[in-house]
């Protein structure tokens, strides 16, 4: 074979399997033994074989490319440490099952839905995962009636599109929300706002609901003044609380929907002189690693974000192995973590 570029019949000769042996084991199914797969790569290792990945893709109908839709424009995205995380996990098992990654990032709802299908129906990519859903998702709809592979980093509303019809990995975005602000509130506060990000998404009204059910729970009357749209940026964020603190001054806790904009609200408290936690407290959302940079550290809830894209990426790709998947709709659990933000401690508690 010497001076002849090897192929996988050498390498199926080599380990005395069949072809089709040989490339499942290189597609890393999971039917294979551990002794086959182990005589098979000693045969690949010795051959030195580099497999044909454009010949492999048109044997098996598959490119080995998975699409990830972000959703929102790569100007957010990027600014945003959450989709760095996020790709962290999606990459450390594509890479273990040789799939590429494909970006998809566009501003404008249309172009986002046009590209992903095109991108499916073409074959360049064998599966989605988008990393959220908006409120009325016309992609996730189209999707799932053209029959088409994706997971969602997220969740869709219960009485909208056919939930229980799409696979998905989350948190439990309300619940911890509530567990946030009851926090506030078993703390004696009563003029508690929150800062959001833009309505459009569910992760957005998950978080806001369950402010609005601690409220409720701790038989608070719900005052629309102390909403603050945060927008996408921290500038955004840190201006509209400033604008809401120099007339609010009777606010005592600021629930953040996020922890960039918890060090938003923490900017602009310190701007107007307010004193963190001595006369607001603030809690955030994820756990950065800026919540344990800023002064003072930030209580949070502590979203395993890593493990959401690890989590997301395991469950398309056994989709796309037509393999069967035991929980449909996992929800990895999250920690609230409590520091010096929300003067738990001054408190005495």
């Amino acid at each position: 074979m010497k001076g002849n570029k090897i192929s996988i019949r050498d390498v199926a000769k080599e380990a005395n399997v069949s072809i089709s042996t040989v490339s499942r084991v290189l597609r890393k199914y999971s039917n294979v033994p551990p002794e086959t797969e182990e005589i098979v790569m000693k045969a690949v290792n010795k051959l030195k074989y580099i497999p044909n990945v454009a010949a492999q893709s048109l044997s098996h109908g598959s490119m080995q490319n998975i699409g990830v839709v972000f959703t929102r424009s790569a100007e957010n995205a990027f600014s945003n440490p959450f989709y760095a995380d996020v790709l962290r996990g999606i990459g450390n098992v594509t890479e273990k099952y040789g799939y590429n990654i494909q970006l998809i990032s566009y501003s404008d709802l249309y172009r986002e839905k046009e590209e992903s299908i095109k991108l499916l129906r073409s074959g360049r990519v064998d599966g989605l995962i988008l990393l959220s859903s908006r409120i009325y998702d016309s992609l996730i709809h189209d999707l799932l009636s053209q029959e088409l592979k994706f997971v969602l980093s997220g969740r869709v509303l219960e009485n909208t599109l056919l939930y229980d019809k799409i696979f998905s990995v989350n948190t439990d975005n309300l619940r911890d929300s509530y567990n946030a602000v009851r926090h506030l509130i078993d703390m004696d506060h009563e003029k508690i706002a929150i800062v959001t990000a833009p309505m459009e998404y569910v992760v957005s009204k998950d978080r806001y609901d369950g402010y609005r059910q601690a409220l409720l729970s701790g038989g608070i009357e719900f005052d629309p003044e102390l909403e603050i749209n945060g927008g996408y940026t921290l500038g955004d964020a840190k201006e509209a609380v400033k604008e809401k603190l120099s007339r609010r001054k009777d606010i005592t806790a600021i629930f953040a929907t996020d922890d960039l904009k918890a060090v938003a609200v923490i900017k602009a408290a310190n701007e107007l002189g307010f004193r963190v936690p001595d006369d607001i407290a603030v809690i955030g959302y994820n756990d950065f690693e800026v919540a344990t940079i800023v002064e003072p550290n930030l209580t949070t809830v502590r979203v395993p974000i890593f493990e959401l894209g690890r989590e997301s990426a395991n469950m398309l790709i056994h989709i796309l192995k037509g393999e069967d998947i035991e929980v449909k709709n996992k929800i990895i659990p999250t920690e609230f973590i409590i520091r010096d933000s929300c003067g738990y401690r001054k408190k005495g508690l």
